[in-house]
């Protein structure tokens, strides 16, 4: 009987939804099914095969996912000849055409014994915990011992608790791996102030390799009190020897478990099992939860149906709200490396929500871009015994703190502002009380267009049939570029294509990928390509005076302390004020809107009297004008 693939297969072999592939169908990458059934298995392997290839050959492009390319990670090594013999060993194991965990194991008992924590027969006759335990590693893998003689005679690597064997392993690995478990490492400045009383249980509950416990731990840390967890059977072995390393002891009785955070314990007869949350409750928990990482699609079912009140898939907000699940409430602290989306994307939503609601004592740490191979900014989120007294403290990246009310954290969004100081905060509050409406719910958002395959179909010269399609970068404030791209417009071929009536009509076009608002309004229906979004007001509020406001100098200053993002996502957008103004102010933005339009565009002019609307005095101006 013949067999029959579907296209959820395909979306499950790589982990992307159905209408990907869909897109993938409707654009020619990959053929439609002949007949109802689906694909024959032999179409089928030919299909994935092929996408196998193309994903190969996006490791010259910016798509983490797909890349096999590998970068090196020196997890914090400074030391000259330290980095240097990091990279002989890299060398030595691409050479050597050994597994990762096979030169893993190599490099664990090459330190360990230079540490003296393996007895001259450890492994004929081992004894301690760490000897037994690289003893059964080795039998269970099938470990080779030329593997090790390889290793051990060009490297000697003395023990100098800088992670060496989890750099190794981090550089071993291709981004994609990375990127699908949201993994990367932690710098060690981050958690230079971080101290753990020698007598408190610790969790760090994504533990990797170890990095942040052999960065926050004591020498004399009760061992018994530690527990170190993570999904990565090999990362949790590299971590057993960083720590029995670090103790210099052989016997440490730290809890290393493969446990996973989000999913609990997973059953083949029955699935996932929920975690029992209430079984264990700990004084301090510090990790450096998975960004984004890659569910399937029973995955984010089952995600969805056990957290319906979380309403979202993403890693990081999972793994929080179940680790402070296991925080000690009465005593215990937590800290958390988080990206800056989590502050003012309105995706995380519900996580802020819970926390503001659950009135947890909360201190936000704003880090800056401080993750290798990450664009996103960091923020160290702190969670501390008792309740928050209607106050968050903010702290900024120059180490000035503002307490934030949690009045000012409200749906439907619940963002929390990214202000540098108490003055920010006084004019982003002085902005906000004065009289407004916003979009929220009264605005039609579509997406530019997304071809496909912009090589194919775009073209830099007009042809008889083409037409203008601006990119991001071809929208200024009040106006558009001129054109070089074209395009002769043929919707039901492309990838993503919005509703065509949205393009054909008076519509405001921005640029989506910045860190202030940059916008125009087009009457000359205008098409949008990928990085140039629209959105079409349905309030009576004139399009040129939110032009106008939002290409101010005080709207960049208030997106770069609400949001302090590089992209313009619509929750920023809804959540941007409409002052309530006279029909005489609103004739004044018509007329400047009208003139920058024909003329150069006076940023002076408009700034003033954005200013004089929301009657800023010249302290918060200067403020405004000088924002970092």
């Amino acid at each position: 009987m013949t067999q029959y693939k579907k296209i959820i297969d395909i979306g499950n072999e790589f982990n992307i939804s159905t209408p990907t592939i869909g897109n993938w169908i409707k654009t020619g990458a990959i053929p439609s099914p002949q007949g109802k059934n689906g694909y024959t298995l032999e179409e089928y392997n030919i299909i994935i095969s092929s996408i196998k290839d193309s994903m190969l050959k996006l490791n010259h492009r910016a798509n983490r996912s797909m890349t096999q390319s590998k970068l090196i990670c020196f997890c914090g090594i400074t030391n000259p000849y330290r980095r240097k013999q990091l990279l002989t060993a890299i060398d030595a194991h691409n050479r050597s055409g050994n597994s990762i965990e096979h030169s893993v194991l190599a490099l664990s008992v090459i330190q360990l014994q230079s540490s003296s924590l393996l007895k001259n027969e450890w492994l004929n006759y081992p004894v301690s915990v760490i000897e037994r335990f690289i003893a059964n590693w080795i039998k269970e893998s099938n470990f080779d011992l030329q593997c090790l003689n390889f290793f051990s005679e060009i490297l000697d690597i003395p023990n100098m608790n800088d992670d060496f064997i989890g750099a190794f392993y981090q550089s071993a690995q291709s981004i994609s791996a990375k990127s699908r478990t949201g993994s990367f490492y932690t710098p060690a400045k981050l958690l230079e102030d971080i101290n753990i009383p020698s007598d408190k249980t610790i969790l760090d509950p994504c533990c990797g390799s170890g990095g942040i416990l052999l960065k926050i731990l004591s020498v004399n840390h009760d061992t018994s009190l530690i527990y170190a967890r993570d999904t990565d059977e090999l990362a949790l072995k590299i971590c057993r020897v960083n720590l029995s390393m670090f103790f210099t002891n052989a016997d440490i009785s730290a809890n290393i478990n493969k446990v996973d955070l989000i999913f609990g314990n997973r059953n083949e007869t029955f699935g996932f099992l929920k975690n029992n949350l209430q079984s264990e409750l700990f004084d301090y928990i510090v990790t450096n939860p998975p960004w984004g990482s890659k569910f399937t699609n029973s995955e984010k079912k089952h995600i969805l149906n056990v957290y319906p009140f979380l309403n979202t898939c993403e890693s990081f907000s999972i793994s929080l709200y179940n680790s402070i699940q296991k925080l000690s409430l009465e005593s215990g602290i937590l800290i958390f490396f988080l990206p800056q989306s989590f502050l003012n994307v309105a995706t995380h939503k519900t996580i802020r929500k819970y926390l503001i609601q659950q009135k947890y004592k909360l201190k936000i740490r704003n880090l800056g871009n401080q993750f290798s191979g990450v664009m996103s900014e960091v923020v160290r989120l702190e969670l501390y015994p008792g309740y928050n007294n209607g106050i968050i403290n903010i702290i900024s990246k120059n180490g000035s703190e503002t307490e934030i009310s949690v009045k000012n954290i409200f749906g439907p969004n619940y963002f929390i502002a990214t202000v540098s100081g108490k003055n920010d905060l006084n004019i982003i509050n002085k902005i906000y009380f004065f009289k407004h409406e916003t979009l929220e719910k009264k605005a039609v958002f579509a997406l530019g267009i997304v071809t496909g395959n912009n090589k194919k179909n775009i073209f830099s010269v007009k042809t008889v049939t083409s037409e203008p399609v601006f990119r991001g970068k071809d929208i200024m404030p009040f106006n558009f570029k001129v054109p070089e791209c074209f395009i002769e417009f043929s919707p039901e071929s492309y990838q993503q294509v919005a509703p065509i009536q949205y393009y054909r009509q008076k519509k405001i076009i921005y640029r989506f990928i910045s860190d202030r608002l940059i916008c125009a309004i087009d009457t000359q229906n205008r098409l949008p390509l990928n990085s140039a979004n629209i959105f079409i007001p349905k309030i009576d509020y004139p399009l040129e005076s939110i032009v106008c406001l939002f290409n101010s100098k005080l709207y960049a200053y208030i997106f770069k302390k609400k949001f302090c993002a590089k992209k313009i996502l619509r929750s920023h957008i809804e959540s941007l004020p409409l002052p309530f103004i006279s029909p005489e102010q609103h004739g004044r933005f018509y007329e400047m809107h009208e003139r920058f339009v024909r003329t150069e565009f006076n940023s002076r002019e408009l700034n003033d009297f954005v200013y004089s609307i929301f009657s800023l005095n010249t302290e918060e101006i200067l403020l405004v004008e000088n924002m970092e």
